[in-house]
C-alpha cells in the first residue's frame, strides 16, 4: 500500500520538475538571442543593398546570404548558419529565395514578454498510447502558417484514452531525427494559442508512446510573427479540450 507520505513526495517531485521545465522554457525563449528575439526577415536579391543596423552590403547568391565589405571581408551564410554582428545575430535563411533572419535583443517581440501562461501540471494528462506505425514509407503535406506546403514522413498514429475521451495523434518524423506532432484542440483561440507542439522523443517503447501533455509548448510563431511554423495535420485538430501545457504568451 502506498503511504500518504510517498504520494506527497511524488506530487512534490512532479511539481518541482514542472516548475523547472517552465523556468527553462522561459529562459530559452527570452534569452538575448532566444526564440522571441527574432525581429525581422530580410529577403535578398542579386543586387547588393544595405540592411538596417548591419554593416556592409547584402545580397543573395545560390541560396547563400552574402555580406560584403564587413571588416574588410565577406561573410557567407548558408541556411541555418549564423554570425553575431553589431550586437545582432544574423542567420541564413532559404525560403522562396535567399534571406537572413535578424535576432535583436531589443526587439519588442522579446522585451514585451512577461512570462508564459500555463496550466498547472495534471497527472491525468500523462498518457500511454498505443502506437500504430505506418507500414510503408508515406509522406504527408504539412502546411505552414504562410501557406507553404512541404512533405514530412508519416511515422504513424497514437491512440489515447484521454481525460476527455478517445483521441488519435498523427506523428511525423524518424527514429534518427526524432518524432513530433503539432496539435490543435478545443481550447485554441480562447484559452490557448491557435496550436501547440509536442516533442515525442526518439521513439516508442515497443508498441506504446509515453506522452506528457503537460509539456505541450507554444510554437515559435507565438513569440514572433516572423516564424513560419507548421500547422496541425487534419487528424490532429482535436474536438476535445486539452487543458495541459503552455497556454499563451503573457505580454503584460
Amino acid at each position: 500500500m502506498t503511504s500518504s507520505a510517498t504520494r506527497t513526495s511524488a506530487t512534490d517531485t512532479d511539481r518541482s520538475a514542472g516548475e523547472r521545465w517552465r523556468a527553462d522554457r522561459l529562459a530559452a525563449v527570452t534569452a538575448p538571442f532566444g526564440t522571441a528575439s527574432l525581429d525581422r526577415t530580410e529577403w535578398l536579391s542579386d543586387t547588393p543593398r544595405e540592411l538596417a543596423g548591419l554593416p556592409g552590403l547584402w545580397r543573395g547568391a545560390d541560396g547563400v546570404a552574402v555580406g560584403e565589405g564587413i571588416d574588410g571581408g565577406e561573410i557567407r551564410l548558408a541556411a541555418g548558419q549564423e554570425v553575431e554582428i553589431a550586437g545582432l545575430l544574423v542567420r541564413g535563411f532559404d525560403r522562396h529565395g535567399s534571406g537572413v533572419r535578424v535576432f535583436d535583443p531589443a526587439s519588442t517581440n522579446r522585451t514585451s514578454v512577461q512570462g508564459i501562461v500555463a496550466y498547472a501540471d495534471d497527472p491525468a494528462w500523462r498518457l500511454t498510447g498505443r502506437f500504430r506505425p505506418t507500414a510503408e514509407e508515406v509522406f504527408v503535406d504539412v502546411v505552414a502558417v504562410d501557406g507553404l506546403v512541404s512533405p514530412a514522413r508519416l511515422a504513424g498514429e497514437i491512440d489515447f484514452d484521454t481525460p476527455e475521451g478517445p483521441a488519435t495523434l498523427t506523428v511525423t518524423g524518424t527514429a534518427a531525427a526524432g518524432y513530433s506532432a503539432v496539435l490543435g484542440d478545443a481550447t485554441n483561440g480562447d484559452e490557448t494559442y491557435r496550436f501547440r507542439f509536442v516533442d515525442l522523443g526518439a521513439g516508442p517503447d515497443a508498441d506504446t508512446f509515453e506522452v506528457d501533455f503537460n509539456r505541450l509548448f507554444l510554437p515559435p510563431c507565438a513569440f514572433s510573427p516572423e516564424y513560419v511554423c507548421p500547422t496541425p495535420l487534419p487528424g490532429n485538430r482535436w474536438t476535445i479540450p486539452v487543458r495541459a501545457g503552455e497556454r499563451t504568451v503573457d505580454r503584460g
